[in-house]
């Protein structure tokens, strides 16, 4: 039962997805994704970096 019900997921085609396949647009939406992560985790990464300074200075 489990199994049939994860296959109908994984046989649904996303016209969306395959539309920004086929126009090259997928690598500007990956892209932007990365960029996003990448700023996030740089965000967080400064602010950790701070608290553990003001931790330090205690």
């Amino acid at each position: 039962m489990i199994i049939n019900f994860l296959s109908f997921f994984l046989n649904i085609q996303v016209e969306m997805a395959d539309t920004f396949r086929s126009d090259g647009k997928i690598y500007v939406v990956i892209l932007v994704a990365l960029i996003i992560l990448i700023g996030i985790f740089l965000y967080l990464y400064r602010i950790e970096k701070k608290i553990n300074d003001m931790n330090k200075n205690k």
